[in-house]
């Protein structure tokens, strides 16, 4: 007899929580690195843009990236299943979601790797 295999849901909430840890821990880390050390000059681009330059940055900035677009869609992707019923449909909207989050990869990951600080 042969198993049905499952719909990936199991790995597709395991890394929503996941992704949802990161994201927290990413963005106290961006909140005290940015706003928590004490800088008399406050937060200026002249202060920020040479440590956003550097590979440590810019690979905690693809980390970042990465998560909260597959957190964000996976969390839209999860209602469509809720509420929209058709098999079709659902295929649709799925290639659209992967389109938008394909491009927004590419546009985040080329603006990341490309900064230089001026």
């Amino acid at each position: 007899m042969k198993e049905k295999r499952g719909s990936g849901g199991f790995y597709a909430w395991l890394f929503q929580r996941i992704t949802g840890v990161v994201l927290v821990v990413l963005l106290l880390l961006h909140f005290w690195v940015t706003h928590g050390l004490p800088k008399p000059e406050g937060v200026t681009y002249e202060r920020i843009a040479p440590r956003l330059a550097t590979p440590t940055w810019k690979v905690i900035d693809l980390i970042f990236l990465v998560c909260a677009l597959y957190h964000g869609l996976n969390g839209v992707w999860m209602v469509v299943q809720d509420y929209v019923h058709s098999e079709r449909w659902q295929g649709i909207i799925f290639l659209l979601l992967v389109t938008v989050g394909v491009v927004l990869f590419f546009l985040g990951a080329s603006t990341v790797i490309a900064f230089k600080a001026v």
